[in-house]
């Protein structure tokens, strides 16, 4: 799935986001863990991320996230770290 750098703050209402266990611990009030799927989570209510942090968002953003995010390249032949 494609990892996004966060290039202006945003704030999510809904949907999943795959997030490392730091950045879902802040936010622990705000999401619920799918159970069986280490690492995602449901947003049960608004989560706001900062420029410069990376999340995963499974399937294509909207037109407006878009906007705000960009899509983090795999090293030529590296490993993105899933």
């Amino acid at each position: 799935m494609p990892k996004y750098h966060v290039d202006q703050p945003i704030t999510l209402y809904s949907g999943e986001l795959i997030l490392t266990a730091a950045q879902a611990a802040a936010r622990a009030h705000s999401l619920e863990a799918i159970a069986g799927k280490k690492g995602r989570y449901i947003i049960l209510d608004a989560v706001q991320f900062k420029a410069g942090e990376v999340i995963v968002i499974p399937g294509e953003p909207d037109k407006a996230l878009a906007q705000r995010v960009s899509k983090v390249e795999k090293a030529a032949g590296g490993n993105d770290g899933e």
